[in-house]
């Protein structure tokens, strides 16, 4: 293993990736990735693949800015690489089933309008045409976000890298970093399972291990890790054409629905989300593409009310559930910035989030990184924000859960 680099990013998943390709871009060439498994092996694997642009009515302007990158750096990576980057701008409805939720969609429209997103607000007639197979009787109103759609994660991140190895970037899977060095009150080196890799600055991108990563170094990374799982059916027929289907989301059923591989993904969150902590001294993450057995009981609702939403659904079987680990923080925001330990950087935390805002991520650090001044101005996602609190595992988890819930 070479001796030394300019950066060092660990996590192989679609953050530590974008930030590669983007470190790249930026010039920054002697930049190395390591990936304990392959890539994608952690949580980028098993996840929807949805790109929201809205996180409700509140919804923070930093989320939007983000998202609103991947269009342009879809475009850039199909065009630098050749590769399809997996990006389909299908569009996203949300429907509202009560005077409740119209008037929660009212409210989105207004902030979309603040922060430049496009949204039509429409009458459940003016939305059959968008979604000619989902019954829409009880449906009040929708709004209709042309700027939303999903990822393919692995189309996504072999462009990503094939983007970063193009400019210089070195990618090492298969190596485990065991410590860091940080004799002098800063990043001096990475210890791995391959030899030490001396270098002035680290980007931990671990996903749900970050916490893990980040306690090699003496710095807390309040990231907790939580299952979330959702189910796919058969292939329907017709066949359900993800190239051309909007997503669905009635966020007062907590359920989501898009089109994959001509079948359905169905998923949402639960009353009751379910930390993951690993016994013992295990870490998060420490197997390559595991999950969790499915919760059949915790599914049924969302399966029942998919099939209400899409009566198709009633007579397809379900083909499998995915039960994965995603990393969560206290208040449902990433984690990018610099961390108390000069050297050391964090990118983590992303949620369900993971793939509709690591374009966004990897490109503002990377600016930050290499010129001192980021495009952006994110202190809402800075690391350090919990203050001490964030170094108490219950505290921590509590409030991710907590988060969760509302």
């Amino acid at each position: 293993m070479g001796a030394s680099a300019r950066a060092v990013i660990i996590g192989g998943g679609v953050v530590g990736c974008s930030l590669a390709y983007h470190l790249g871009r930026a010039g920054w060439r002697d930049t190395v990735l390591l990936e304990q498994h392959e890539l994608m092996d952690g949580t980028t694997w098993h996840t929807a693949g949805f790109v929201t642009s809205m996180r409700g009515p509140d919804g923070p302007a930093w989320h939007a800015r983000l998202t609103g990158y991947l269009p342009a750096l879809a475009a850039m990576l199909r065009a630098e690489t050749g590769h399809d980057p997996g990006w389909r701008a299908v569009g996203g409805l949300r429907l509202a089933l009560s005077h409740h939720h119209v008037d929660e969609l009212r409210r989105l429209a207004r902030r979309a309008d603040e922060l430049g997103v496009p949204l039509e607000l429409r009458g459940a007639s003016a939305t059959m045409g968008l979604a000619p197979r989902l019954d829409l009787t009880d449906v009040q109103a929708a709004a209709w976000l042309p700027g939303e759609g999903f990822v393919r994660p692995k189309d996504f991140v072999n462009a990503l890298v094939a983007g970063a190895v193009s400019h210089g970037v070195e990618i090492r899977t298969g190596v485990r970093v065991t410590a860091l060095d940080t004799t002098g009150g800063r990043v001096r080196a990475v210890h791995t399972s391959d030899g030490v890799i001396e270098t002035p600055l680290v980007v931990n991108a671990a996903g749900a291990a970050a916490g893990a990563v980040g306690a090699l170094a003496g710095v807390v990374v309040p990231v907790v890790p939580i299952l979330h799982q959702y189910g796919v059916s058969e292939v329907l027929h017709p066949a359900l054409d993800p190239d051309t289907t909007p997503t669905c989301r009635i966020p007062e059923q907590s359920l989501y629905l898009r089109a994959a591989n001509g079948a359905a993904i169905v998923g949402g969150n639960r009353p009751d989300p379910v930390p993951a902590w690993p016994a013992g001294d295990a870490e998060p993450l420490a197997k390559a593409r595991e999950l969790a057995a499915p919760d059949d009981a915790a599914f049924a609702p969302l399966w029942q009310l998919a099939g209400d939403r899409m009566p198709e659904l009633r007579r397809a079987k379900l083909l499998k559930i995915m039960n994965g680990v995603e990393a969560f923080t206290p208040d449902g925001a990433p984690l990018a910035g610099r961390s108390s330990l000069p050297g050391l950087w964090i990118a983590a935390g992303f949620g369900l989030h993971g793939m509709a805002l690591a374009g966004g991520i990897g490109r503002h650090l990377a600016e930050w990184i290499t010129s001192g001044t980021p495009s952006w101005e994110l202190d809402a996602l800075l690391p350090d924000r919990f203050g001490p609190p964030a170094a108490n595992r219950d505290w921590t988890t509590s409030r991710a859960l907590d988060t969760l819930r509302r």
